[in-house]
């Protein structure tokens, strides 16, 4: 046994990582494309006057 243990070929890593890797990202994407498509939230942001209305009621309401 002249060969020291680990003195073979070094390993370059798996080549379908890079594959999988890249499937986990586009099913993510895609997931997230069907169901926007199918529920349809509403991202709308509230005007900035109704907002300030509600922490003036909320601030008449602890006193």
């Amino acid at each position: 046994m002249s060969k020291k243990f680990g003195a073979g070929k070094q390993p370059t890593g798996t080549p379908s990582l890079g594959w999988s890797c890249v499937v986990a990202i586009v099913s993510l994407l895609s997931g997230a494309s069907v169901v926007h498509n199918i529920y349809k939230p509403n991202l709308t942001l509230p005007p900035v006057e109704d907002v300030d209305a509600a922490a003036k009621e909320k601030g008449t309401e602890k006193k």
